[in-house]
């Protein structure tokens, strides 16, 4: 009988413990869930922010929204910050897009990351741009402001 009860007794006291540790996740998951939220719509304010410099040839508005070690990795290769914008410039007549399916994840507190599905109208260097691309930014936090510090686009087949 005493063994049966000391079995009972360490079986609820598992049971508390485990209510108390999903409670305390619970709690954890719903802070991080209101802070990524305003955080998401930051980042994606600042990534339209992006593509409405680029449909509106604000270069200077688009070169501050990029940190000065920004890369880009695209079908033009490998890029920094001045080849970026240099040749989204010369080539890039952005006239419509929209972002959907967008996904935002907080990396720490000073680093988050967005992807989402991209429709465009426009043309690159006289050729009609993919229709829809798959892209991907990185911001980071640097003197109180967030930046974007790289741009994956992989056009959708």
């Amino acid at each position: 009988m005493k063994k049966h009860l000391t079995f009972i007794g360490a079986t609820l006291l598992m049971l508390v413990s485990l209510c108390f540790v999903q409670g305390k996740e619970k709690k954890e998951t719903t802070l991080a869930t209101t802070s990524n939220k305003a955080l998401e719509e930051k980042i994606v304010l600042l990534e339209k922010q992006g593509w409405e410099a680029i449909k509106k040839k604000d270069w200077n508005t688009l070169s501050q929204l990029m940190t000065d070690d920004f890369v880009d990795v695209g079908n033009a290769g490998i890029r920094g910050k001045p080849e970026t914008v240099e040749d989204l410039k010369a080539n890039l007549i952005l006239t419509d897009y929209s972002m959907e399916n967008i996904r935002a994840v907080e990396l720490n507190k000073t680093a988050a990351m967005v992807a989402y599905k991209l429709t465009q109208k426009g043309t690159y260097k006289g050729e009609t741009v993919p229709s829809t691309s798959y892209c991907s930014a990185t911001y980071v936090q640097r003197g109180g402001e967030w930046l974007n510090t790289s741009f994956h686009e992989t056009p959708a087949k």
